[in-house]
């Protein structure tokens, strides 16, 4: 991958999928889900708040490890496990 798709488009993805009026899409999305969730396009872990407690793990599919850095804060505030 090159130094755009690894290194300016997960961060350009991050801010502007983090606004407030995708959260009640978010939510919707996520509101369903239950035992192992497999999440292709993790990106920056945006939907891990949306979580629902019956999620018992989490395989993200994201190739930019950049969008993991992004996720760090996500990741610890969890305590669904996330694999990458």
């Amino acid at each position: 991958m090159g130094l755009y798709s690894e290194r300016v488009l997960p961060r350009i993805v991050n801010v502007a999928c983090a606004t407030k009026v995708a959260q009640p899409l978010r939510r919707r999305v996520c509101e369903g889900l239950a035992g192992d969730v497999v999440e292709i396009g993790f990106g920056s872990g945006l939907n891990i708040p949306f979580y629902p407690p019956t999620v018992t793990r989490v395989a993200a599919v994201e190739p930019a490890e950049v969008g993991w850095k992004l996720a760090d804060r996500r990741l610890r505030a969890t305590t669904i496990p996330v694999q990458w």
